[in-house]
This record gives structure tokens, sequence and C-alpha cells, in this order.
């Protein structure tokens, strides 16, 4: 019961105060004083308006009983017992007073009450607080222990707030009774009990937060608008303060000074302003009966939108997904509960208490843009867009500036602004008109359509849940395994591992450091001597899973758009193979380009085509983290972020991105490296995809042939892991020799370790299960690493030569020898040539008719220098594949000989 109105009331305040602080610290990039200066700041603000109406209403009941009290004082002397308890209810009666109005006076201290609880929450658990030092402070995480005397710490900053507090409390009741001061200055004496050991931050917050209360006792009621121009000012002063770094750059100052004094500027003229804004208000018809039906209509159906229908569809979007990832089934009960009561907590409770707390006068402006905010939301949510590509269980897109791209032209923000404004003029019109009953059949059909909405989710829901334990049970008595890679014993399987941007110059390094992998990739022959046509996955993929037919340069002559080639490279060995009768599979295929498919899943990219599709990258993201590290957090991370990404699908266009924040949804992270957050997340997708491989590879003796594409990203990372076992940790305590000149290199090299360490336990399974003898492997990469500076190397193999050495094994079908070596000169587009060695008569791509060889490379191969070209956008339909003055290199034989490289034209 505590922890459900917990959810109702404090959890709605408590991610208020999260998104003001990933706001104020990771977006502006204030340090952490200022930041807690601004959540108190804007707090204040916001409950400002509530503390003038309680202040108010506090002066109307005293002024009240002032006029009573000459009577109740008569009839308390000349009375007794029950005659002076029904001449007393008479006069109350009378005059329109009862005695527990005197209860109101206590709303403004006890409107504080779940703020401070709020707060108290997020900032004893503020992870980043730990260790965080500021001046005097050493540690925003624990007690200041400012002052000692013998050995005896003495918290100074709960006593300042306290301080504050008593002198807020002499300026507001200095011609108060005892009586009337005994509460508030009990309460300063309670939070100075409460407080007195806390972290230091919720100690600053709080301790601001008071001595905003004690200006608006100070001036606010002698002249409101310099109590406003004060607070303003004071704000504008410590967002300067906040980001005194902006000002180093002379040429900034003056977008900075517009950016810093616009928005306060803006708020000012609004209240100097208002009185005149007042009068040009729309007038409405008396409506008074119908608004808080209108108003809780418009809260339910807000509730049924975000807090069931948004999470719950996507949820049984991709149910397979999210079920395998993070205790799913054992916490989403929890998790969409928890939310739920957090929605109802927002949407009715604090949208009610607005409400009584409002002015009668101002009542239907307040539901007016309720209602305008329920149905835009609603028309967003139902409108978002299917171009934001696939998301992942951590609830970040696939492609990273997918939002952006949806959403950040202003020829999408402004129509959207417009929608906003039509929808606000068209409720006005029918308040005005009193037109209700349209509203009111309005707001119940969409709420009779989103309760039949949510019902079907529900039930999708709970059915698919079923579905997952009964697939579970039955995993041992059925082939027919959904989501998983199937392997024969008794037919002939093909694998292709592929590892992006594992440099072939690195495998020497890696064995050496552990000869015990060798025993893992027995019957493995290493070709070192192996190019690639580019430096980069966008043109350095095609070729390695298709063949020499999507080099660079044959996909120059190519006029078609781009990402069509792309796809048919994708395509081309598991069309062939399936072609055969071979049970082809692709696991995580590259995604460049598949975002810009019509096709919503990209599942079905494949399977429309006769090809089984599995997704791993993201897939046990979560397990992960709670099964290896014993780490709850990514549960409750996964409850915010789904929270969050409900008013991400019903907020303007114009603050999707911001509210998206690169899929950390403006939830409270670590300053700083500002990709450091997505590098780990993306690191421990691939690092557990690797990881948990064997557990979706299953075994069969049915005798069909397969055939799998592999797909990995952990080599691309650059990241630390724990040595000598080369395992994530969360806190690396040693990252072992340094053997390279830079740091950079030697985190690519913990990552490319880390991959063929957990290929080799892969390929050890593959054994236990008996596939290994009766499979090809081949296990291959796109391109080496520009990044990595190999020791020993000249310097003209490391810029040269490394970034195109891609990594190329093979193990043939029977083979169990010890690791060899073949300096043959190679291709990584030998690789489909490979694949289909004796198993496939005169292999052909099925797309254009063209035999698969080898023959391609025998005089050399032509290597495409230029610029590290990457992302899509690139490579748009109207542009060609090279540059118009494209540096190409020739090289043959010993590719890390600088004789063998010589200059090509094309």
């Amino acid at each position: 019961m505590s922890l459900m109105l917990y959810n109702i009331i404090i959890s709605p305040l408590e991610y208020l105060i999260e998104v003001l602080f990933a706001f104020f610290y990771q977006i502006i990039e204030f340090d952490i004083i200022s930041s807690i200066f601004f959540i108190s700041f804007f707090v204040s603000v916001l409950c400002l308006p509530f503390y003038c109406r309680a202040d108010k209403i506090r002066k109307e009941e005293e002024d009240k009983y002032l006029e009573i009290k000459p009577y109740v004082n008569k009839i308390k002397t000349n009375f007794k017992g029950d005659e002076q308890f029904f001449l007393l209810q008479t006069l109350y009666r009378q005059n329109n007073y009862n005695p527990i109005m005197a209860l109101r006076n206590s709303f403004s201290l006890l409107l504080q009450i779940p703020f401070f609880i709020a707060a108290y929450h997020f900032f004893s658990n503020l992870e980043l607080l730990n260790n965080y030092s500021w001046g005097i402070f050493a540690d925003f995480s624990k007690p200041d222990k400012l002052l000692s005397i013998n050995g005896f710490n003495i918290n100074i900053l709960p006593i300042i707030m306290t301080v504050i507090n008593i002198i807020s409390c002499e300026l507001y009741l200095k011609e108060k009774t005892f009586k009337q001061r005994f509460q508030p200055y009990l309460f300063a004496f309670a939070f100075l009990i409460i407080l007195y050991n806390s972290p230091s931050a919720l100690v600053i917050y709080w301790t601001f937060n008071n001595f905003f209360y004690l200006l608006k006792n100070k001036y606010m009621d002698n002249n409101p608008k310099n109590f406003i121009f004060i607070l303003l000012s004071l704000g504008c002063i410590v967002s300067f303060m906040g980001d005194s770094s902006s000002f180093l750059d002379i040429s900034n100052i003056p977008f900075v000074l517009l950016k810093k004094v616009f928005p306060f500027l803006i708020i000012f003229l609004i209240i100097i302003y208002w009185e005149k804004i007042k009068k040009n208000l729309p007038v409405f018809k008396d409506c008074s009966n119908h608004l808080q039906l209108t108003l809780a209509l418009c809260a339910i159906e807000l509730i049924l939108l975000h807090g069931i229908i948004i999470p719950t569809g996507l949820l049984t979007s991709d149910l397979q997904s999210f079920s395998t990832d993070y205790n799913f089934l054992k916490n989403i009960n929890d998790i969409l509960i928890d939310n739920l009561f957090a929605f109802i907590g927002l949407f009715f409770i604090w949208f009610f208490i607005i409400f009584y707390y409002i002015k009668k006068d101002y009542r239907i402006y307040f539901v007016v843009i309720i209602l305008s905010f329920s149905l835009f939301s609603l028309f967003n949510y139902y409108n978002i867009g299917k171009e934001l590509g696939t998301i992942s269980p951590d609830l970040v897109f696939d492609v990273g500036d997918s939002v952006q791209r949806a959403f950040g032209s202003i020829f999408v923000q402004i129509p959207n602004i417009l929608i906003l404004l039509f929808i606000i003029t068209c409720v006005a019109y029918l308040f005005k008109k009193n037109l209700i009953k349209p509203i009111l059949f309005v707001i119940l059909t969409i709420l009779l359509s989103e309760s039949i909405v949510s019902a079907i989710y529900l039930y999708k829901l709970i059915t698919g849940i079923n579905n997952i334990y009964i697939t579970k049970e039955s995993r041992n008595s059925t082939n027919a395994i959904s989501n998983e890679i199937e392997l024969s014993r008794t037919g002939k399987n093909v694998i292709i591992i592929f590892l992006d941007r594992f440099p072939g110059c690195l495998l020497p390094m890696i064995f050496n450091e552990k000869p015990e992998l060798k025993k893992s990739y027995s019957g493995f022959v290493f070709y070192p001597n192996t190019v690639s046509f580019y430096g980069a996955t966008i043109l350095g993929y095609p070729p390695c899973i298709g063949g020499y037919e999507y080099t660079p340069f044959v996909l120059d002559k190519d006029k078609r758009n781009f990402s069509e080639k792309w796809l048919e490279s994708n395509l081309m060995l598991l069309t062939l193979f399936k072609d055969k009768k071979y049970v082809s599979t692709v696991v995580d295929p590259e995604l460049y380009f598949y975002s810009s498919y019509k096709e919503n899943n990209l599942g079905s990219t494949f399977t429309s085509r006769g090809i089984k599709y599995v997704k791993m990258r993201g897939r046990y993201y979560n397990r992960f983290q709670t099964d290896k590290l014993n780490d709850q957090k990514p549960i409750k991370r996964i409850k915010k972020k789904l929270y969050m990404y409900s008013y991400f699908c019903t907020v303007s266009n114009i603050f999707k991105n911001l509210l998206y924040n690169n899929g950390y949804y403006l939830l409270a992270r670590t300053k700083g490296n500002k990709d450091r957050y997505f590098d780990e997340i993306k690191l421990i997708e691939d690092y557990s995809a690797l990881l948990y491989m064997k557990d979706i590879t299953k075994t069969n003796s049915s005798g069909n042939n397969t055939f799998t594409i592999i797909n990995n990203q952990l080599p691309h990372n650059k990241y630390f892991l724990q040595y000598p076992t080369y395992e994530y940790a969360k806190n690396v305590t040693d990252i072992g020799p340094n053997n390279f000149i830079n740091e950079s290199s030697l985190m690519s090299y913990h990552t490319t370790m880390a991959s063929a360490i957990l290929v080799a336990k892969y390929l050890d399974y593959l054994k236990e299960v008996e596939v290994y003898d009766n499979s090809r492997i081949i296990i291959v990469s796109d391109h080496g690493n520009r990044f990595l500076t190999m020791p020993k190397y000249t310097d003209f193999q490391n810029k040269s030569v490394v970034p195109f050495n891609p990594l190329l094994m093979v193990k043939d079908f029977n083979q169990n020898f010890e690791l060899k070596t073949d300096s043959s000169f190679m291709t990584n587009a030998d690789t489909p040539s490979l694949a289909a060695k004796d198993l496939i008569d005169n292999p052909t791509n099925p797309f254009t008719g063209k035999k698969l060889s080898t023959n391609d490379k025998s005089e050399g191969a032509n290597i495409y220098l230029n610029s590290y070209y990457w992302n899509p956008s690139e490579f748009t339909s109207s542009k060609a594949i090279l540059d118009k003055h494209p540096i190409i290199k020739h090289v043959k034989d010993d590719i890390f000989k600088e004789s063998n490289w010589e200059k090509a034209t094309y």
C-alpha cells in the first residue's frame, strides 16, 4: 500500500526532478551546484502560484475568523456544553465558516513534503554524486562535516538551512501568536533532524528551497513584480556562473547572452504584462458544472494512453527480444503497474490538486489546456512515423540519428505546432459556445476506443508471455524454434562469423598472449596477407559478404540506389544457399541501410524471402547485467525509460529529440564523455551477443544442410576490459600491460581479444554438441582498424596497411589440425567463393547470374583510399560511390611491403 501511494504521489515529482537535473547538468552542462540551484529554482517557481493561493486562502480564513471572533468569544464566555456547541455551529453556518478551514493554513508547508520526499529519494540514490567534490565539499554523497572539534564532526549545511528557515518564519509570522508560529518552527527543526546526516547535495537543494521561500516571504506580499524580478535576475546570474566557460570564446558571447537572458526575459515580460494578457483572454460561458467531469475524463484518457497503450504496444511489438533480455517475465508486472500508478498520480491526483487551487475564474482555461493536450498527445502517438528503425530492449533506436532526422526539421516541427494551435482553437471555441455535450461525446468515444485497444494489447501481452513459457518448456521437444540458429548433426553446416573491424594483424598478438586459444581454433587456416577494399564498413562489408561484384569500383558503375545494392550484397549468399535447399539464417545483419526500407520490421526484409532472421544485438543486454553482475539497475532503468518513452511518443515534435536524448531519455547519468553511456550500452550488447550465442544455437538430426551468417561488432568498440580475462566489468581494476603507444590502440586490443575469446568458447560449444567436424567455418572482418597503431610496424604499415588488413580464417569440413598460417595473397571478397566451394556446382550470384570466383585478385587488387566515409547519408541515390578524383592503390603479393603498393587510376 505504501509503495502504491509512493508511486502515485511521489514518483511523478521524482521523475520531474530527475529530468530537470539531466537537462541542466547534461544538456545545458552546468556544474552540479548550479544544476541543483535551478532544480530548486524551477520547483519553487512551479509551486509559487500554490503558495500565493494558499496565502490568499489563509488570509481569507483569518479575516473571516476575525470577523466572527467577538461573537465566538461571547458564546464561549456565556454558554457551556451542548448549548455552546450548537450556538457555535449556528454562527459558523450563518457566516459560511468552518473551523476545519484553519487546516488550510498549513497547505504551503504540507505542499513541500512530497517534493522533499521526491528530492530525498533522488539525491540519496544519485550515483554520480559519489566522490564528487566541489570547493570545500569533499563528497556530495555524504554529510559535509565542515567543522571538526576534538575529533567530533559537525555538519554546517543543515544548520545554515535551519537558520534560513527560521528567518523565513520570522518574516512570515512576525505578527502572529506563539500558537500560530509553533507549527512552522516545528517543521524547521524536524527538517534539521531529518537532514542532518543526509548527503550534502540534498541539504544544498533544500537550503536553496528555503532561501527562495525566504525571498517570497520578504518581497512577495509587498511587491510581487519586484519579487519576480529578483528571482529571475538571480536565476540569470547563476546561469552565467554555471557555464562560465562559454565566455572564453569572445565571438560566442552574444549568442551566450541571448541564450541565457532570453528565457528569463520572456518570463519577466509575461509577468509584467499579465494584467493586459488577462484582459485579452477569451471569455467563456459558465460551464463549471462540467469542468470536473471533463478533467476526469481527460485524465483517464491520458492514463490509458501513456500507462497502458504505449508501453504494452511497444512490448508486444517485439516481445521475444524484451522477454529474453532482463528477467522480463519476472518483472513485467511491477514495471507496468508502477509506471501506471505514476501516470495516475500525475494525470489524476496532481491535475486535480492544481485544479482546486486555481481561482475558479481560471479553472476553465486549465481544462481547455488539458483537453487540448490529451487530444494532441493522441494525435502525436498515432503519427509518430515509421522511419525510426528498430528499437532495442534498452529503448535505443538502432540508427543513432534517426530521431533527429525524423523530427529535427522545421518542416516537421512547424506543422505539428500548427496542429496543436488548431486543436486549442477548436476546444476553446466549443467551450466558448458552451457546447459541452459534443466535447463529452468526443472524449467518451476516445475513451471507449482506448479501452478496447488497451484490452487488446493487454491480452496480446499476457498471451505472448504465456507462449514464451510454453516455448521454453517445449524447447527440447521441437526443432522449429523461432529466433534461434539451427545446425545439423548429420548434414553439412556452413557458418560465417563476421567480426566488424577485427584487424588480422592483431591475431598473432592474441595467440602469443593466450596460446591456449589455439586449441579452440583447431582446423583453422589463418590468412594474415588479406586485404579489404575500403577502410570502413559502408564499402568494406558488401564485397566481404557478396564477393567481387560488390567492390566499390563495381558498385560505382551500378546506377541503382546504393541501398538496393547494399541489400543485394547481404542477400546474395543467403539466397544462393537457400535456393540449394539449405536452411539459411542471418544473425544481426549490418543495419546501415535497412531503416530506409518500407518494412516496419527489419526481420521481414529476410523472412519474406524465406531466410531466417535472428536478433541478438541488445537481446541479452540486461540479462547480462543481472546474471553476470548481480545488478538490478537495468530493471530500474528500463522502468524509467519506459515511463519517459510514453512522453516521447506524445510530446510535440520540437521536443522529441531533446526528450530522446540519444537514448538517455533525460535520465540522470554521468557527464564528461557524452557518448560513454551509449558506448557502454553498445559494448554490453555486442559482448553479450557473443557470450550467449550458444544459448540460441540448437542442433538436430534432420539431415538438413544449413547456412548461417553471424554478425557481431564487438571488435568495433573501444573499451577497457578486466585484465587478464578481458571480461566486461563495471569498474575495471586492471587493464594489463600496454604494448602500444597509445590508449586507443590498447582499448581496441581489449575488445578484439574479448571477441577472439568469446568466439573460441562458441567453437568449443560446437565441438561439444558434435557439429564442429561437419561444419565449414569462416571468420572474417570487413576491414582493419585505422585507429590502431601496431608496435614494431613501420609508419607506412600502420597508416596504409593496418586499416585495410581484415581478419580471414577458414576451417573446412573434418579438419582438426593445429592452427596453420597461409601467407597467400587474399581479399575478404574471397569469402563467398570459400563458403560455396565444392558444395554448389558452378555457384552463381542469384541476382546477376555471374559466377562466383576468386580469380579477380589474380593480378592484385585495387584499394579505395579516399576519406573514410561511413555514414549512409553520404551515399544517396544521386551521389557516385567514388569521389571525382579517387585515390586508389593497387596491391599485389605481400601487402606489408611498401613496394607492392602502387598508385592506380580508375
